[in-house]
């Protein structure tokens, strides 16, 4: 049974805001870096253009898109997202 003041997590948008897309980009950079734009976009499961773009900051980043460089990076999708906010 849970307590009065326990409250459940702030669920994450479908597209993230500007903040957590650069928390994404900013951690998806190294590791797209140390390999070809096919390998990575292959690790991804998106097409080469879309993780560019995503990069790039052409297009917006995506919950689905966060979580697969989440578990390509062998991360929790909150500490990709969110970084040290709480």
């Amino acid at each position: 049974m849970t307590e009065p003041h326990d409250k459940a997590p702030e669920s994450l948008p479908a597209v993230l805001t500007e903040v957590q897309a650069a928390r994404v980009r900013k951690a998806l950079a190294p590791y797209v870096a140390a390999r070809t734009a096919r390998e990575s976009a292959k690790a991804l499961g998106f097409a080469r253009m879309y993780v560019r773009a995503v990069l790039h900051g052409e297009i917006p980043c995506t919950l689905l898109f966060a979580s697969r460089v989440a578990v390509v990076l062998g991360l929790d999708l909150d500490a990709v997202v969110r970084g040290g906010e709480s």
